[in-house]
């Protein structure tokens, strides 16, 4: 009888354990594929802002200018989206959902 529960305890045991490895697993290739895609994103956007300001300096024939004109436009986003980022934000969504429900229950038609 030890015997028996002994064996259905390591059995459940296992299968629990084998679970457990498994949404581990997941989790890990789901956070390291972000990681990667994250580090992808940020090198796409900086090798496409310098090819920007090389393009802007070619264009001004002044790599100062050229450089300084993006940095300037970024700088004046990082401002409007630090002051008036969640103001924004939730305006457009209250928008977008007011507009997804009254479609949604307006069936007048």
């Amino acid at each position: 009888m030890f015997i028996f529960i002994k064996n259905f305890i390591h059995k459940k045991w296992c299968i629990f354990r084998n679970e457990v490895i498994q949404i581990l697993i997941s989790i890990m290739t789901e956070v390291f594929l972000n990681f990667l895609l994250l580090i992808f994103c940020i090198l796409i956007f900086f090798l496409v802002s310098l090819s920007l300001c090389f393009f802007l300096s070619f264009y001004v024939g002044n790599y100062v200018i050229g450089f300084g004109i993006l940095t300037f436009s970024y700088f004046l986003i990082f401002i409007v989206t630090f002051f008036f980022g969640k103001k924004i934000t939730r305006f457009f969504i209250k928008n977008l959902f007011n507009k997804f429900f009254m479609k949604l229950f307006d069936n007048k038609k």
